[in-house]
């Protein structure tokens, strides 16, 4: 009831809203809605040292006009010194408290119309003290949170109904002294609270992912990302950045080109093996009616050097195999004139392509390779 009281307070101060009763170490519930998360969501300190825990709200693309955060801690191993508002995208309070012999804690906040809609609102900050070791297997800073239930955690729309839409729910959990540093396993996802760098653990190394379309293509989700403070990914040695898995992201018969190139290539697969080949110029494609420039996928480069590049082309009605030396929009084709020969320069039969009479008549005549 209490919660509902203050929110109506929230409605008298809000003129010019609609009506509303508003609102990583493990997600609890899921991420179809909106979610609430701590940052960073794991951390190790030494005994009496003070911390700093952010809470954050994505809208799920929504517009909203009211958080409430409720937290529970463990008063045994954290003091909750103070609550710290400064640029929270929440410009009115309504709930400010710290309940320090229940270890509990009470935030809530709104905004006028039209409210927020991000990926990452800052909602308040707060500060913790470290009182004694703790070696917590479980999320010790947690939301009171029930699906469902607006008298805990709670996102409310903006919709003049006020909607609650808070689906999940990211908790923390912190070491103190002996207990850390906290370690993840293999194929753990982490990304730092200061930076928008993901890393893969893996063999006890951390390995960035360049780009999102890198980490889409190795299936990974952004729900999994655990937010971690930066000495968490100091504390791992760097390994090889993770390549994209292009079996996944890019189909047989694909048109890709390195973002910023403009050398386009055909992709083709044979069993495990990855090809691509060069599309000599503007003329050589247009010849192939199947191929449309709106079709070229541009990605990156590091994804384009997982496939190798075939130079080994057989016309359509045409028995000879050439091998081809492009040189900007012309080059030269060499007939290879056996197959002893073929297999004496260490040819892969599976890396031929099938080309159109355009394509092989653009290149000159070279020298027979014997």
């Amino acid at each position: 009831m209490r919660k509902f009281k203050l929110l109506i307070i929230l409605i008298q101060i809000v003129l010019i809203s609609v009506f509303a009763i508003p609102a990583k170490a493990a997600l609890v519930g899921d991420v179809t809605k909106a979610t609430l998360s701590l940052s960073p969501q794991t951390g190790n300190y030494s005994a009496n040292e003070s911390f700093k825990v952010n809470i954050y709200v994505n809208t799920g693309g929504q517009n909203i006009n009211t958080v409430a955060a409720y937290l529970k801690y463990d008063k045994n191993y954290f003091q909750a010194l103070s609550i710290d508002t400064t640029g929270s995208a929440f410009t009115i309070e309504a709930e400010n408290v710290i309940d320090s012999s229940n270890g509990k804690i009470k935030i809530t906040r709104a905004i006028p119309t039209p409210g927020i809609n991000s990926t990452n609102g800052f909602v308040a900050a707060v500060n913790f003290k470290a009182l004694s070791n703790n070696t917590s297997a479980v999320d010790n800073v947690t939301f009171d949170f029930t699906p469902g239930d607006p008298t805990k955690s709670a996102v409310f729309v903006d919709d003049g109904r006020g909607t609650y839409i808070l689906s999940g729910v990211y908790n923390g959990k912190y070491t103190v002294g002996s207990g850390g540093p906290i370690t993840y396993p293999d194929g753990s996802l982490l990304k730092a609270s200061n930076s928008e760098k993901v890393y893969l653990i893996e063999n006890n190394q951390k390995r960035w992912i360049p780009t999102g379309d890198i980490f889409t293509s190795n299936g990974y989700s952004w729900a999994n990302v655990i937010v971690v403070d930066s000495a968490i990914i100091a504390g791992y040695a760097d390994g090889p950045n993770v390549l994209a898995s292009a079996s996944q992201s890019i189909p047989e018969g694909a048109i890709i080109r390195a973002v910023g190139d403009i050398d386009v290539y055909i992709v083709k697969y044979v069993g495990a093996k990855k090809f691509k080949r060069l599309i000599l110029s503007p003329s050589v494609f247009n010849s192939y009616q199947h191929l449309k420039w709106s079709d070229i996928k541009n990605i990156d480069k590091s994804v384009i050097d997982l496939f190798t590049t075939s130079e080994l082309v057989r016309a359509v009605g045409d028995p000879k195999v050439y091998k081809l030396y492009p040189s900007g929009d012309t080059g030269e084709k060499r007939w290879i004139k056996t197959a002893g020969t073929f297999n004496n320069m260490g040819f892969d039969w599976d890396a031929i392509y099938e080309i159109n009479q355009v394509d092989r008549d653009s290149y000159i005549e070279g020298a027979v390779i014997e």
